[in-house]
């Protein structure tokens, strides 16, 4: 009986493999749902149980005293501290922390942009609310507002293009709402169906595209890895205050060459479930010598990595709750 009660509720991460294959079958994102939050379970499990195990042999070593470290209270310990931290992490990922940021660019006015990059709508694993999170938008009495990249995550045809149109014109921005793709959004589609999806929103799409707001530039990138220009050749020759938007931070160096004052992005979540965080922070810096999260200062240039606000995978954040972020440019 427990054997079959295992093996059941075991083949769920199963439907995550599945539905990452062959996206857009509804019970299988279910499945693939309920496998990643038991997938989550069983690391959280594993680590509580090291710690566990690890903390009671020194224990018996200070008191020299002969017991099991494993044991009935050992597996409840683990189970129950597993669970907790699962359900932290749902927490996390559906109450926003909103990130204040005050940078001097020397624009005209003082301009509150506000930046949500990593929404994945649409993607498994999401309990994403678009309603909730136009509301949180809302509160922000933004100028611009910002979305840099990962917006959707799934096949157009999957999705609900009433229903994202109905969200984004909600957006109350005074001086517009932004764009630009992330690598996500073009896994399933080209960069025509991609423009097509957004047809019938107030978004200004921005690809490799300098547009002047309230006398500050801002660049729209292209992921990189879909046959973008140079950077050099979108930045005009004004020397107005310059905004680099791209979604993901490692080539942020093409920033600092045309003289931008900031870039912004996000695509790494900041790992978004620890150890994520960790392996993140290492790959970043060993393979692109670049910051993975954060406010980071170059000299004359600020990189701002924001963690993102949907999820992806696992409907949970246990490296920093989910994110809004507000530049207010002055």
């Amino acid at each position: 009986m427990f054997l079959g009660i295992a093996t059941f509720i075991f083949t769920f991460p199963i439907f995550s493999v599945i539905d990452y294959l062959n996206r857009g079958i509804k019970f299988v994102e279910v499945c693939g749902t309920i496998g990643y939050i038991i997938t989550a379970f069983l690391i959280y499990y594993v680590l509580t149980l090291l710690v566990i195990l690890l903390v009671r042999f020194i224990i018996a070593l200070i008191k020299k005293k002969h017991h099991d470290v494993y044991d009935k209270t050992t597996v409840i310990l683990s189970t129950v501290f597993s669970i907790v931290i699962c359900i932290l992490g749902i927490v996390l990922a559906q109450v926003p922390e909103v990130s204040y940021y005050d940078f001097d660019i020397a624009g005209e006015h003082d301009l509150n942009v506000v930046v949500l990059s990593d929404i994945h709508y649409g993607s498994t694993g999401s309990l994403l609310s678009l309603d909730k999170m136009v509301d949180n938008i809302n509160k922000q009495d933004a100028d611009v507002v910002i979305l840099a990249g990962d917006v959707f995550d799934n096949y157009i045809g999957n999705l609900s293009r009433d229903e994202f149109a109905s969200a984004m014109n909600r957006i109350n921005s005074k001086l517009g709402v932004y764009a630009i793709t992330g690598n996500h959004e073009f896994k399933l589609n080209s960069l025509e169906q991609i423009i097509y999806f957004y047809e019938g929103t107030q978004v200004k799409l921005l690809l490799d595209e300098e547009v002047i707001v309230d006398n500050i530039r801002f660049v729209g990138r292209i992921d990189y890895k879909h046959g973008r220009k140079e950077l050099s050749e979108v930045v005009s020759t004004s020397k107005l205050p310059l905004v680099v938007l791209d979604h993901q931070p490692q080539y942020f160096r093409e920033a600092i060459d045309v003289d931008a004052d900031l870039q912004i992005s996000g695509h790494t979540h900041n790992g978004q479930i620890f150890p994520g965080d960790i392996i993140v922070y290492f790959y970043n810096l060993i393979l692109f010598n670049s910051p993975s999260n954060g406010i980071n200062h170059f000299a004359d240039f600020t990189l701002a990595i924001t963690r993102g606000y949907g999820t992806w995978g696992f409907p949970m954040r246990l490296s920093g709750a989910s994110q809004i972020v507000i530049f207010n440019l002055k």
